[in-house]
């Protein structure tokens, strides 16, 4: 058994060992590491700004184009000409990337029963845009498949199978007025339902930087109506990314959709889940077969 004094010199090389291993670890959390502040590194970042990028990503609006034609009409109503004052041949407007007059969210996922898990069906569906200014006109329709034969379902346990129209619904897009990070280029987006059958508040758009070329949006959606089948109540999450390069060919603005919510009329009263992956189309000629 060994005393102190032969201890000492032991314990000593066991504490300084300990520290030779953790000298890397202790000074990983005592002292902060660089954070790469895109904002700082690319002033081009400024001069972005999220809410047109979020409109034109998302309904194809022109906003630059809509902002010229509105000072032109306007400055032609000043000089008492009235009218629309539009563009002339030698004053075209570039079109600004990622804007386009209709557009379509296209993608697939699955519904899952929950809380099980198990796979009921793949969802397939699609978003058509149109607009006029900052004002969206929007119409759903999803579909279902057999998870294992990709055959359309029609019929589920000897109940009917019909594919899911949503109602149809016109949005207006306003500019926030402050930012979590104080920069003046991200602030949130705030839509509206402006008209439609089915009326559901909408929360605010929150956008942020992931790298100095690409821009996440998240739109949190919590349901609670009457509907003339009774209460209807989900919650939603669109997640959608845009590349500010424009690659539309390599890299289309993104979606990702989760739900969890009443499930479909063919299947029994529960909740289940939705989770729904796409990018966007300029040309109906482009969308899947």
């Amino acid at each position: 058994k060994l005393q102190w004094p032969f201890m000492a010199p032991v314990l000593l090389c066991l504490w300084l060992c300990f520290l030779t291993n953790n000298k890397s670890r202790a000074r990983a959390f005592s002292i902060p590491t660089t954070v790469t502040n895109y904002k700082c590194l690319d002033e081009t970042n400024s001069n972005r700004d999220s809410f047109a990028s979020f409109v034109t990503m998302r309904t194809g609006i022109d906003l630059e184009r809509a902002r010229q034609q509105a000072d032109k009409t306007n400055a032609h109503n000043c000089e008492g000409g009235g009218g629309g004052g539009g563009d002339s041949q030698d004053e075209q407007h570039q079109q600004s990337p990622g804007s386009s007059d209709v557009v379509f969210w296209m993608g697939e996922g699955h519904l899952y029963e929950s809380p099980s898990g198990n796979v009921i069906a793949k969802v397939e569906g699609f978003d058509a845009s149109n607009d006029h200014h900052i004002r969206q006109f929007s119409r759903k329709i999803f579909w279902f498949r057999d998870p294992e034969t990709n055959e359309l379902i029609k019929e589920y346990k000897g109940k009917p199978v019909r594919p899911i129209r949503y109602d149809w619904q016109v949005f207006d897009f306003k500019r926030g007025t402050s930012s979590d990070n104080g920069d003046p280029s991200m602030v949130p987006i705030l839509p509206t339902v402006l008209k439609g059958p089915r009326s559901v508040p909408c929360m605010p758009v929150t956008p942020r930087y992931a790298g100095k070329d690409v821009i996440l949006f998240q739109c949190p959606l919590f349901i609670n109506v009457e509907t003339a089948n009774g209460p209807y109540q989900a919650w939603e999450i669109y997640d959608y990314t845009l590349d500010l390069s424009h690659d539309v060919v390599h890299r289309p603005p993104s979606l990702s959709w989760s739900r969890q919510g009443s499930n479909p009329p063919f299947l029994e009263e529960g909740n289940g889940v939705m989770h729904f992956l796409g990018h966007r189309y300029d040309r109906f000629e482009d969308l899947p077969q």
